[in-house]
């Protein structure tokens, strides 16, 4: 495995690093593969990249890079050093992601022709 040319590749025309959601745009938002490899390795590194980032610069990058709806939604949020923000980014998140999960736990039955009592 070459990190260097992974590195490189996960950067945009700028020399930033890219979102998560660009860097592996078929890695599903809660998959496993986000806590091992390459792709654990990127979201850690972006994570303290755009920490380390001034306001401005956040700014400017979150226009550049909106994140995807719904399954990213809240990701900018939850980095935020406001108590307040990281605070709606987490119930955003985890509203967004209860309601997928109530929907295809409520769907999936009925899409399969089984009936529910």
């Amino acid at each position: 495995m070459n990190d260097k040319r992974e590195t490189v590749e996960l950067r945009d025309e700028y020399g930033d690093l890219l979102p998560p959601w660009r860097a592996f745009p078929k890695l599903p938002r809660f998959s496993i593969s986000w806590r091992m490899g390459i792709p654990e390795s990127h979201l850690t590194d972006w994570t303290n990249w755009y920490l380390d980032l001034p306001e401005d610069e956040r700014r400017k990058y979150r226009r550049r890079y909106r994140a995807p709806w719904p399954l990213w939604t809240g990701s900018y949020l939850t980095l935020s050093r406001s108590s307040a923000t990281t605070v709606f980014g987490f119930v955003t998140t985890a509203i967004v992601f209860l309601m997928l999960a109530a929907v295809r736990f409520a769907l999936f039955p009925w899409v399969r022709g089984i009936k529910i009592d």
